[in-house]
């Protein structure tokens, strides 16, 4: 079953290449293309680990947050989260409030001077560079936008969602073999 585009969802993310009118043309002849989009301009980009991510937005649908389009890159073990332009501004204070812990790298925002390759919103095939984790919904938008994720409760999932992940790897076995490996002298090649 095909889904096609609205023209509002169209129109949105056309705003976010450099020639809108060009863009929204070529889509209409060929809506299965991907769409390479600038960020900071219809919208920032939350960049971190796919599993991150996947439990972040389980989280958030656990706690009635809206949930706004994501996409998992197929090649990279990471996702990115399409935020309210402007969050790149805010996003290091965010991540400071949300306690993330310093020794690990935080989830990075995204904004001007970046692009983000995006697959049709009805692609062709589920292969590609990107899939859609949670596509853009025509029936959640507003004034043609589609909501886009909230990024202070992310910010908040996306540590709980660590501390979860965290819990998960630190499995008997995986801290038996932490100790093992404490313990046995460390080696140096001259």
């Amino acid at each position: 079953m095909e889904i096609a585009e609205s023209t509002a969802l169209s129109v949105w993310f056309s705003t976010a290449t450099p020639c809108p009118e060009t863009a929204a043309r070529q889509w209409q002849v060929s809506p299965h293309l991907p769409r390479r989009l600038e960020c900071g301009v219809s919208f920032d980009v939350v960049l971190a680990d796919r599993q991150l991510i996947e439990a972040a937005y389980w989280l958030l649908a656990r706690y009635e947050q809206p949930l706004g389009p994501a996409v998992r890159f197929t090649s990279l073990l990471s996702a990115a989260v399409l935020v309210p332009s402007g969050t790149v501004e805010s996003w290091s204070r965010l991540m400071a409030a949300s306690q993330w812990p310093s020794r690990l790298p935080r989830p990075t925002c995204l904004g001007k001077g970046h692009t983000l390759v995006v697959p049709a919103p009805a692609p062709l095939s589920a292969t590609g560079v990107a899939q859609w984790l949670v596509p853009p919904d025509d029936e959640q938008a507003i004034g043609g936008a589609p909501l886009l994720t909230s990024p202070a409760p992310l910010a908040r999932c996306l540590a709980e969602a660590l501390t979860l992940y965290a819990t998960a790897e630190r499995t008997p076995l995986r801290r038996a073999a932490t100790v093992v490996k404490s313990a046995l002298p460390s080696f140096r090649r001259p």
